[in-house]
């Protein structure tokens, strides 16, 4: 090849370098747009409640949320603290789901855990499903115990997870669906780690069988780059988000296959020094 055609290989590769990096960054930038300011305000009478999911279990099958109540001014007194007991009940949970206010406190955050049906052994592609969630909203103890008219917003804090709420009672609005899947970008990163993976096995067999077939000189160093590319794999493997459990689908697509090919790669390595040596 000549020095031009050289020149115009190296400039090609720069260029697909550089939008590949353009583009992980756009889609990162793009898959999380900012939350303008909420202005949602509760009516005198009712209560706005805000579900934040801030956690996902996959292999606990839920997700963790807080519930933060905002009371109308109707339920409170001049000072903000409440006039009769506040009970939020949200079901279904995988814990306790009735969440008491005492009357004369003032209402904070406090946490909840949902059923989530999902398979975290389907990592990068899982996905989370709560379904027919309620939230009701009650005023006052014992007999004196009363509806409370409620909005309920469902928001998240997650940073790598996409959370949609399908509403599947229009008559209350209080009964819901909660979908949490994977945001295209952090989908993008855990690929990338996959490939970085396949790679592995990919240079040191290219390596080995031009060995092999004496296209390339044996050298007995590169025998601890294969060791050290082979206990690579574990660290690497631990690098996934969500750390996917032992057994998922990508150890028997990528994982044990990369393992397979590095130690293919020793055997073949070692199998040319048999045959260069004396």
């Amino acid at each position: 090849m000549t020095a031009a055609g050289r020149r115009v290989r190296g400039v090609v590769l720069v260029a697909v370098v550089i939008a590949a990096y353009v583009a992980v960054v756009l889609t990162y930038a793009l898959g999380s747009p900012p939350n303008g300011p909420d202005l949602r305000e509760a009516a005198p009478d009712a209560a706005l409640v805000y579900l934040d999911v801030d956690t996902v279990s996959g292999e606990n099958f839920s997700l963790d949320a807080r519930v933060s109540v905002y009371p109308g001014t109707e339920l409170t007194d001049a000072d903000g603290n409440l006039v009769d007991d506040l009970i939020v009940d949200v079901t279904p949970t995988a814990s306790a789901g009735t969440l008491t206010f005492p009357s004369g406190t003032r209402v904070g955050p406090l946490p909840v855990s949902l059923y989530a049906d999902g398979d975290i052994r389907r990592w990068p592609f899982d996905t989370y499903d709560a379904s027919s969630i309620q939230v009701r909203v009650f005023s006052g103890a014992g007999a004196d115990r009363q509806p409370v008219p409620a909005e309920i917003v469902v928001t998240d804090s997650l940073t790598s997870w996409a959370v949609e709420a399908v509403d599947i009672d229009s008559s209350s609005a209080q009964a819901f669906d909660i979908r949490v899947a994977r945001t295209v970008g952090t989908t993008i990163f855990d690929i990338a780690i996959c490939v970085v993976l396949v790679v592995l096995p990919s240079c040191t067999l290219f390596v080995s069988i031009q060995t092999l077939r004496r296209r390339k000189q044996f050298l007995p160093p590169i025998m601890t780059w294969f060791a050290v590319t082979l206990f690579a794999v574990l660290p690497i493997r631990n690098l996934f988000p969500g750390a996917p459990p032992i057994g998922s689908w990508v150890d028997y697509t990528v994982v044990l296959w990369v393992v397979a090919g590095l130690v293919t790669a020793m055997v073949l390595y070692v199998v040319a020094w048999w045959r260069q040596g004396p």
